[in-house]
Parts: C-alpha cells; sequence; structure tokens
C-alpha cells in the first residue's frame, strides 16, 4: 500500500499492509545510525500503544521518509508475560544483566502483560548523553490497592537506539500540590496519567501530565538526563521545578509545541474513551501564566475534537528556511475494539493575533490543505 495522503479517521496500514498500531503516541524527526544504511540517517518517528491485545501490547516504532507510508520497525519495549522470562528469555536477561531477584520482581510488577498499564509513550533523544529516552504512564494495582489505575506513576526507560530495545528505569510519583494551595486529591499525591514531554530550544526537558486524579494538570522540569525530575519532590521549587495548570479543570491528553516565541497546549476533557470539546492555552514561557483560549476546533458541530483526542503536535516541515506546518496528531478512539482505533492528522491554522483554529480534513496531509 503505498499513500499519497492519510485517510483520517480510517484503517492506516503501513508499507507491510498491516494497521498502524502506535496510539497515544509522538511522531517528531530523529536521526540514528541505519545499520543497513551504515551511515547516520535521519527519519520520521512514531512510536505508540500496540492495542492489538489490548492494553498489554508493548509500545511500538513506525519509521517515514515522507510522514505518509510507515514501515514497521518492532516493538521497542515489551511487556513482560511472566516473572520466569526475566530469568530464561535471552531478550531480558541481557537487558537486565545484573539486577537482583528483588529488582526484577520490581521490574516485573511495573511492565508485565497482565495487569500492568503502559500509555501514552513519549520518545525524546538526549543530546548530551546520547540516548533515546521514553516515558509513559505506568499503572496498575499496587500492594495496597487492586484498582488497574492505582499506580497511577510516570515510566521511564532508555535505549542507545529509537527502536530499543528499551530498558525500563522505574516508575515513579511526580511533583506535589504546595501546602499553601488547594489540592483536589489530597489521599494520593504525586500522581501522573496521561502525559507528554516537550524540550525547548535550551535543550530543557520537562514532562507534562494529569495529577490529583485527572483533575489538575502539571509540568514538571527534568534532569539533564531526561530521566528524572530535576529536584526530588520534597526539595522542588514551586514555579521553578514545576507548576499546577488549571486546578480543578479536568483536562487530560496534553500536547505541547512552541511556534515562534509562544508557547501552546492543546488538551481533552475527562470522559474515557468518548471523545470531548478540546481546550488550550498559550504562553510566553513553559514556567509562566497560561492563558485559556477556547476551543481551536471550528465547525465541530458536536464538541468532539472531531471524535479525537489530542496525543502530539508536530511541524511537518523539515527545510531550514524557517517554514511551518504544524499538524494536530489525535486518536480516534473505538472503545468496542481498541485495536481499530484510528488516527487524524489535522493541518493548525495561526492566525495574526497567534491564536489557532483546527478545521476537519477528510485527507490527512493532502497536497494544498
Amino acid at each position: 500500500m503505498f499513500y499519497k495522503d492519510i485517510p483520517n479517521g480510517k484503517t492506516y496500514l503501513d508499507t507491510d499492509g498491516r494497521h498502524i498500531q502506535a496510539h497515544g503516541g509522538q511522531i517528531q524527526r530523529m536521526s540514528f545510525f541505519d545499520e543497513e544504511a551504515g551511515s547516520t540517517v535521519t527519519k520520521w518517528i512514531w512510536v505508540g500503544e500496540d492495542k492489538t491485545n489490548g492494553a498489554h501490547g508493548g509500545i511500538r516504532a513506525y519509521s517515514s521518509d515522507d510522514l505518509l507510508n510507515w514501515k514497521y520497525e518492532g516493538i521497542i519495549m515489551r511487556n513482560i508475560t511472566s516473572r520466569e522470562a526475566l530469568d530464561t528469555d535471552p531478550y531480558f536477561t541481557k537487558l537486565y544483566e545484573g539486577k537482583n531477584a528483588e529488582e526484577l520482581d520490581h521490574i516485573y510488577e511495573c511492565i508485565n502483560s497482565t495487569t500492568a498499564i503502559i500509555e501514552r509513550p513519549k520518545l525524546i533523544y538526549n543530546r548530551k548523553t546520547g540516548m533515546y529516552v521514553l516515558w509513559f504512564h505506568a499503572d496498575g494495582p499496587t500492594k495496597e490497592s487492586n484498582s488497574s489505575y492505582a499506580a497511577a506513576s510516570a515510566g521511564v526507560a532508555v535505549s542507545s537506539s529509537p527502536f530499543g530495545p528499551l530498558k525500563f528505569i522505574d516508575r515513579y510519583r511526580l511533583n506535589v500540590c504546595p501546602d499553601d494551595q488547594e489540592v483536589f486529591f489530597p489521599k494520593s499525591r504525586g500522581m501522573a496519567r496521561d502525559m507528554n514531554l516537550f524540550i525547548d530550544d535550551d535543550d530543557t526537558a520537562y514532562i507534562i501530565y494529569s495529577s490529583e486524579e485527572n483533575l489538575t494538570l502539571y509540568i514538571s522540569k527534568l534532569n539533564d538526563e531526561y530521566t528524572y525530575l530535576a529536584t526530588e519532590p520534597k526539595d522542588a521549587v514551586y514555579g521553578t521545578d514545576f507548576i499546577r495548570l488549571f486546578p480543578g479543570a479536568q483536562r487530560e491528553a496534553p500536547a505541547l509545541f512552541k511556534r515562534k516565541d509562544k508557547y501552546y497546549l492543546i488538551t481533552s476533557g475527562c470522559t474515557g474513551w468518548a471523545p470531548n470539546q478540546a481546550r488550550y492555552y498559550m504562553a510566553d514561557s513553559v514556567m509562566g501564566e497560561w492563558k485559556n483560549m477556547g476551543d481551536p476546533c471550528i465547525f465541530d458541530f458536536n464538541h468532539t475534537t472531531f471524535e479525537s483526542q489530542s496525543t502530539c503536535v508536530f511541524n511537518a516541515c523539515i527545510d531550514d528556511t524557517g517554514a511551518e506546518r504544524y499538524i494536530y496528531l489525535g486518536d480516534r478512539w473505538n472503545s468496542k475494539k481498541l485495536s481499530e482505533s484510528s488516527y487524524l492528522f489535522l493541518d493548525i491554522r495561526f492566525m495574526d493575533d497567534n491564536s489557532m483554529k483546527i478545521a476537519y480534513q477528510e485527507r490527512g496531509l493532502a497536497d494544498g490543505n
């Protein structure tokens, strides 16, 4: 199958003719060493959830030269099917060589294929360390609760290649509400669920995530390696290391990006798999004041973000002229069969006042849009 544009909201196949499984994911331009070419190449990389078997399929990666036709590159982080596999499967024994039994037990708890939930994977490259760093919503039961979403944590894994294998480091609770502010879920602090990543022009990286039982968004600064917070939660300084956004507003699916000197954040409401009305915000700095700009979608008469949920925004132009073509990537979830969920690629139009508008298109990335 060769595509000249993207079939928005319909089945989208990879170059092998299989449905693309990259849900809740991210597209970006990345350079990596290609063994077949014997040199460093630059391609578009798309990572996301494999929903073939529901919530436990691991994370897949695809590559493309044109943003239209995607080659399947494999599962870059596998779920673990049994605790025994960590001791017997060469894939895992090599990856986690040197780990003791207690550490392996913890790894199994966090990314097993039965109870662990892995969602919203986002991959970034660290120019300082030369490593590819993946963050994701890591959830599942805990010793205190059997709920599927009890852990409410952010997981992190690393690899020397965007195509893995990714080595799981740990999962963490993150920043907590300052004592002088109203917290909306005091019983369980530091929650992290729907999340995204953003690297600013100075290479500072941030994690953006839903917290306080999805009632409040947070933005937290990462360390130089992008593998943990810049400052331990107990020592974090509000306004420098993290901020809370829109307390009590129930926003999730954050997609943060920068255009010129403005920062934008597209979000959705919290209605499970059902689509809802998008809302976006604009700021002059990541840790600054974010202004509510309302719904970016036009002619979206049902107020459902064209039946989608935001997952990322990227600039599809790759030249050095400063040209831009910002694309909204959204998931159109099929709650009855998640593996058949589809995607929307929609152009974002910017107005003279820096506000944005998104209109529906039957064909994504079509010439002339």
